[in-house]
């Protein structure tokens, strides 16, 4: 259930899909890092794929499912705040670090997946830390990279993504404090 500002405008899937690209736990992530451990159960069959960098690499099905929810993710949102020509070298920049986090994570759970019916508690445990100590690490760099996105965004496209930041982080504190409360 996604919660919205009604006087937001209408960004707020594009800003989940942001959400989804950077790796922050919501239901989004969640349910595609299920996806792509669930997929990776599956026989290993491998597809050669071509990236936005021109280089060839070698990619899952659970992974090509990842890579391609984010770049829809990733194109409404472009669509929505009108990435110009200028911006390209920008928005560019962002969407790999948003795709290698992606992968990052994706990794990280089908790794897990794979021991986790064998970890003690301890192992669960370190497990658990190291995929949200790489997800801090990864949201750092996204950060870094959408600093300098939103640099070069006009005034006009930096008030659409403030305003969306904003009603964004409001219903993720409503939902937190909801949840707080029910405790």
């Amino acid at each position: 259930m996604r919660l919205r500002n009604p006087s937001a405008p209408a960004l707020a899937p594009a800003f989940a899909a942001l959400i989804l690209a950077a790796g922050i736990a919501t239901s989004g992530i969640a349910t595609a890092a299920t996806t792509a451990t669930a997929t990776a159960t599956a026989p290993a069959d491998k597809t050669t794929t071509k990236p936005t960098t021109g280089t060839t690499t070698t990619m899952t099905p659970a992974q090509k499912a990842m890579i391609a929810h984010v770049d829809a993710n990733l194109a409404k949102l472009k669509k929505s705040i009108g990435i110009t020509t200028a911006e390209e070298s920008s928005w560019h920049g962002f969407t790999q670090v948003s795709r290698t986090n992606a992968l990052n994570l994706a990794t990280l759970y089908q790794q897990r997946s794979k021991t986790l019916s064998t970890m003690n508690a301890v192992q669960n445990m370190e497990s658990y830390a190291a995929i949200a100590a790489k997800n801090a690490d990864d949201m750092n760099a996204l950060s870094a990279a959408f600093q300098t996105l939103y640099a070069k965004l006009t005034p006009a496209q930096q008030k659409k993504i403030d305003t969306v930041f904003r009603a964004r982080a409001e219903a993720m504190t409503a939902k937190h404090l909801k949840k707080l409360k029910h405790s």
